[in-house]
């Protein structure tokens, strides 16, 4: 510090109710750099008042207060704030060593605070206990320590950072004689070594017979000056040794994670039952969203073995005056083998499958070897495409219908009925069976077929019949060979050669008066429905997250009381409102992320067993080769952790707003 200090009728007043009480009136003082000053006077004189004026966290009433050119009068909080972290040291009569950090950690709190990288600051901290007599005692915490070795290495955290100006507060008040002896003659010998400017505040006469000069308060008044310089053995004034100024930096993020970890142990076992909250939550977001996803994947699935390029046409239907519930409605277009000829010419089409559904009401049986069983008719009219999980459409003998092609595709289920102790499902494969029809009124009549193969399925009535089969049994129902000629077929499968072609064909086909569904767009509407399904889900989970936030602001909230004087502290030296709020709102955020990796892992867990207990219900009912029922995707998974932390941080905003508002003057006398 290379200009004085000057005080010019600085005044200090405090609202107590409607009253307003003076601390200091009409102060007029200069400092000169290098000066060690003492500050005496009852208590009540306005001392300590000074002393925060001076260092930047309290502001005047009234005057002026010129510390080496920078006018703290006018200075904002951030203008002050720098000001403690670059040329202000404090030292404190109750030494107000953070508790959780070892004795080299809190003498680098300062540099820390300035950004100063880990190595070098510790190695500046570790030099600087070194010097006072505590390199042995580097790694010992406040409560390891004695009361003169707590006060040496407050002085040391003072120092760290090479300020220009010292202010300790009834340095000696809570030491014995022999150590209050010492810690005044190492503060003497730095600031003669260093020509730091030292003001301390003291009722000890002892301590105040250190000083150049004594300055005497009573009643917030300079009550007297006394000068000593001569009586200590040096001439004044003193050439001070400054040490070049450099801006200090600001905290970093790493070392404010690493503050906010530290923080969360101290009181384990509340944060994680805070973080248990947040867990509950996200056990729940993470279990029923990874259902919609396994149901999604399992539909998207099924719609890709078809392919997405098949269209599905139907004729359309006029809009009739009456109802005839005896006449089936007339398609305005029937399909008809001539019409299909006609698609099959369209650009980009590859291959139309007819298709042909059976009457409502039909009654059939299988006869194979003189024995007869009910049977019924499933399968895709005809088409080659069968929806259903993996496995259950497996052909376990023979092979499938090929597209448009004759024969009976047989259960497994049905088949079991069928064979005899020792034949196998190869036996039935080739065999002729008799398929009858029966009409409500009592005629029957009988279509000669083979089976072709058998698929697995547990239905014991289910098979399936080819298109020529399909085609004969409509036909006779409705007393009429020629009806595909009259009436067409119930719908077509059109194939395009890919995606990109879709659209065009689709035109076509609408220019033909077709109704066109394609699976693309089927697809789509079932994934709004599953989106909107997990979005249900979902909200579940969201809701007991929002109810957990409320208990990381309590958490949050009883932190800062029992926090209070450390908060206090760090603002003194050097740490700013911003800094303060990062630090427990980081905090908040990482009870959040505990809760969201632990919730992740843990509802992953949840789901991985709801889903083996639905495939064992599945299997018993007869239904295997289901996919995957729960599916947690990676976004998902980070979403879930992210939410998590984000909820933590949303709780924690208000909690760390008051933390950085604290008034660092009545943090510092918290209890």
């Amino acid at each position: 510090m290379s200009e004085p200090i000057r005080l010019s009728a600085l005044g200090r007043e405090f609202q107590r109710g409607e009253t307003a009480v003076a601390a200091l009136r009409g102060l007029d003082l200069t400092i000169e750099p290098g000066e060690f000053i003492a500050l005496v006077g009852p208590s009540g004189s306005g001392k300590s008042t000074l002393l925060n004026l001076l260092g930047g966290l309290d502001r005047p009433s009234a005057g002026e207060l010129w510390l080496n050119g920078l006018a703290l009068h006018d200075a904002d909080a951030a203008v002050r704030t720098r000001h403690r972290k670059e040329r202000v040291g404090f030292i404190f009569q109750s030494f107000n060593l953070l508790p959780r950090l070892t004795a080299l950690e809190n003498v680098a709190v300062p540099l820390t605070l300035a950004g100063v990288p880990k190595a070098e600051r510790e190695a500046r901290a570790r030099a600087m206990l070194e010097r006072v007599g505590l390199g042995h005692r580097l790694d010992h915490y406040p409560a390891e320590l004695s009361g003169g070795e707590q006060q040496r290495a407050a002085v040391s955290r003072a120092l760290i950072h090479h300020p220009h100006l010292i202010l300790a507060d009834e340095p000696t008040g809570n030491l014995d004689s022999v150590t209050g002896e010492a810690i005044m003659r190492l503060l003497r010998d730095l600031n003669r070594e260093q020509g730091i400017t030292l003001i301390v505040v003291t009722h000890d006469p002892d301590v105040a017979a250190y000083a150049d000069r004594v300055v005497r308060l009573r009643d917030g008044q300079i009550a007297g000056i006394e000068t000593q310089s001569a009586k200590n053995g040096r001439s004044y004034p003193v050439a001070p040794i400054n040490q070049p100024h450099k801006p200090a930096g600001k905290l970093t993020f790493a070392d404010i994670v690493q503050t906010a970890a530290r923080n969360l142990g101290r009181r384990p076992v509340r944060n994680v039952l805070t973080a248990g909250g947040v867990l509950i939550g996200i056990i729940t977001l993470v279990a029923m969203v990874s259902f919609g996803v396994g149901a999604q994947k399992e539909v998207q699935r099924n719609f890709e073995t078809i392919g997405l390029e098949n269209l599905f046409v139907s004729p359309a239907f006029a809009e009739t005056d009456g109802f005839d519930p005896f006449a089936p409605p007339k398609p305005e277009t029937p399909i008809t083998p001539a019409l299909i000829a006609q698609i099959e010419q369209l650009d980009d089409v590859v291959d139309v499958t007819p298709t042909i559904n059976m009457p409502f009401g039909l009654d059939l049986s299988l006869t194979l070897a003189g024995e007869s069983v009910p049977v019924r008719i499933k399968g895709g009219g005809g088409t080659p495409f069968r929806f259903g999980p993996p496995g259950t459409q497996d052909m376990l003998a023979g092979q499938d219908i090929s597209p448009g092609g004759s024969g009976v595709i047989l259960s497994a289920g049905l088949s079991d009925r069928m064979l005899t102790d020792g034949q196998s499902y190869d036996y039935l494969v080739g065999q002729e069976v008799i398929l009858t029809a029966l009409l409500p009124r009592g005629e029957s009549a009988d279509f000669l077929t083979t089976i072709v193969g058998v698929q697995n399925g547990f239905s014991s009535r289910a098979l399936d019949v080819g298109l020529p089969e399909r085609a004969a049994i409509k036909g006779w129902w409705f007393n009429d060979a020629n009806f595909l000629e009259t009436e067409g077929y119930d719908s077509i499968v059109v194939r395009a050669a890919d995606l990109s072609a879709v659209t065009a064909v689709t035109a076509e086909l609408e220019d033909l008066n077709l109704e066109v569904q394609s699976l693309e767009a089927i697809l789509d509407v079932a994934n709004q429905v599953l989106a909107l399904l997990q979005a249900l889900l979902g909200s579940v989970g969201g809701l007991a997250l929002l109810v957990a936030a409320l208990g990381v602001a309590n958490t949050m909230m009883m932190a800062i009381y029992e926090r209070t004087r450390e908060i206090g502290v760090l603002k003194a030296l050097g740490a700013s409102a911003r800094e303060i709020r990062w630090l427990f709102t980081v905090e908040a955020g990482m009870i959040g992320v505990v809760g969201g990796v632990f919730g992740l892992v843990l509802g992953t867990l949840l789901g991985k067993l709801m889903d083996w207990i639905g495939h064992r219900y599945l299997i018993n009912q007869g239904v295997t080769g289901v996919g995957p029922l729960s599916v947690v995707p990676w976004w998902l998974a980070l979403g879930a952790v992210l939410f998590a932390a984000f909820i933590g941080i949303l709780a924690g905003l208000y909690p760390a707003a008051r933390a950085a508002k604290l008034d660092p003057v009545t943090a510092l006398r918290h209890e």
